[in-house]
């Protein structure tokens, strides 16, 4: 019974951190907002160009490390099964072999990055909607209708997730070796323990990064390019700015209270005033985008 519980552990354990590899984009259209198809067709690419770049970061998965761990997969789920101890005692091997490769060309290794993606779930939407919606959702769980209002809340998402999976290249081979000295000594408890216990030292990371967040800072950015006489479409951008920045407080990704999501506010509304002045403007826009990038730059810190 012991044994059965902890190869249970353990192929739970290996479930939760296979999906990392499984990206996913979503787009859920609720309602028209104040984006012109112009300005629409901007932000999107915005949000492609910080897609493409987040993937590229993510391509620096170390493949010898990788390839240990899968062996470290296999031999787990064989251990699952009666009378494959010898097999999973042979790819335990194998993996201690790439790690210490791994090691030799680099004694420095420590969490060492073997799986990522990047997952986008846009939502097209205005406050309003987002207001009325969330509305619905508290009376319906003041009814305890939480079913009803799940499937309210679930496509309530306008981000990208990037995900990454780390081995602690400190640890990790060590108790490999471990696990393989217990199994060839026959004590296969001892090794199961050992690699569910190794298992729960993986590191799994997520950064969230709002979209709203990178449209308004594309729909400043082509303000702000502009000529001064185009005070009208001006006007327009720095509008479809300001909705961005609430739908993305009113989807709780920040605080209504953020003294960031204030000051930008703020400064929004001042270029907006400044926009049919005399005054140059170009400084108040390098302000705002400098403070917008500064927040997306803060909200794409890793959150584990």
């Amino acid at each position: 019974m012991k044994t059965k519980n902890i190869i249970n552990s353990l192929l739970i354990g290996l479930l939760m951190v296979a999906p990392i590899v499984q990206a996913t984009n979503t787009t859920t259209d609720k309602g028209n907002n104040q984006m012109s198809k112009e300005q629409t067709a901007t932000s999107n690419k915005a949000v492609k160009t910080l897609e493409k770049e987040q993937n590229e970061l993510l391509k620096t998965v170390h493949e010898g490390v990788l390839a240990g761990y899968e062996d470290v997969v296999k031999a787990t789920q064989l251990l699952a099964k009666d009378g494959k101890e010898k097999e999973a005692i042979k790819l335990l091997q194998e993996a201690t072999g790439k790690f210490d490769v791994a090691l030799v060309a680099d004694p420095k290794l420590n969490l060492v990055l073997i799986d990522a993606d990047v997952s986008v779930s846009a939502l097209i939407t205005t406050p309003a909607l987002v207001k009325t919606e969330t509305d619905i959702v508290i009376d319906l769980l003041k009814d305890h209708k939480v079913q009803a209002a799940r499937a309210i809340l679930e496509p309530m998402k306008d981000e990208m997730v990037v995900s990454r999976v780390y081995l602690p290249m400190l640890t990790y081979p060590d108790a490999i070796k471990l696990a393989t000295k217990y199994l060839v000594e026959d004590k296969k408890d001892d090794a199961l323990e050992t690699l569910a216990t190794t298992l729960s030292t993986i590191v799994i990371e997520k950064s969230i990064i709002p979209l709203a967040l990178i449209r308004t800072e594309s729909l400043l950015e082509t303000a702000s390019e502009l000529d001064k006489s185009k005070k009208s479409k001006a006007h327009e951008l720095l509008g479809a700015a300001q909705e961005q920045l609430e739908i993305a407080t009113l989807l709780g990704y920040t605080d209504k209270k953020s003294k960031a999501y204030d000051d930008i506010r703020a400064q929004i509304k001042a270029v907006k005033k400044e926009v049919d002045g005399k005054n140059a403007v170009e400084k108040m826009y390098d302000k705002v985008k400098a403070s917008i990038k500064q927040l997306v730059g803060k909200e794409k810190q890793t959150k584990n």
